[in-house]
């Protein structure tokens, strides 16, 4: 070892280079990115034009409860694809790998409920995103991060509209 190499600069030295693996991840990640209002829909129909691996941008529509006589129990929800094909909550995160709920802030973001819900019972982990700017009241910011937090394994604001397109690609959506 080289006197002054931190460990981080010797494990990226040829010698190293040999023990890395040498192909990508066996399988590829399902996501599912759901808004959650209409706002955060149109930010996504702008990202949904771009290459990405299995993901659905969707937008939510509606709950689905369990029966007529039982309206105020929502297990399942109506959801909207970018070319307005509608599908199923339960069958969109049955299989997926990574689920984000985007919304904007100001927005009452009720629909967080339904869908943390139906990811905690299936053991998925949601991620929330709030779409934000510099002009949005902290009090407004904050309403909705009380509204997403309960739901969200992790939950992240974003103060411009690249932000998005990063966080997704971080999480190798």
């Amino acid at each position: 070892m080289q006197l002054g190499m931190s460990e981080s600069a010797r494990f990226s030295t040829a010698e190293e280079a040999r023990f890395r693996i040498a192909y990508p991840n066996s399988r590829p990640r399902k996501s599912r990115i759901i808004a959650l209002d209409a706002a955060s829909a149109e930010a996504l129909r702008d990202l949904s034009g771009r290459t990405w691996n299995d993901a659905h941008f969707l937008r939510y529509v509606e709950p689905k409860t369990v029966s007529d006589t039982l309206h105020m129990l929502p297990v399942d929800a109506v959801l909207e694809d970018m070319d307005g094909k509608r599908a199923n909550l339960v069958d969109e995160i049955s299989d997926a790998d990574v689920i984000v709920m985007v919304t904007t802030a100001g927005v009452v973001a009720e629909p967080a409920e339904v869908i943390g819900n139906a990811c905690f019972v299936r053991h998925k982990l949601a991620t929330g995103l709030v779409l934000s700017s510099p002009d949005v009241p902290c009090e407004v910011l904050a309403r909705t991060l009380a509204t997403m937090r309960p739901y969200a394994g992790m939950l992240v604001i974003s103060n411009g509209g690249e932000y998005v397109s990063e966080m997704l690609s971080a999480l190798r959506v």
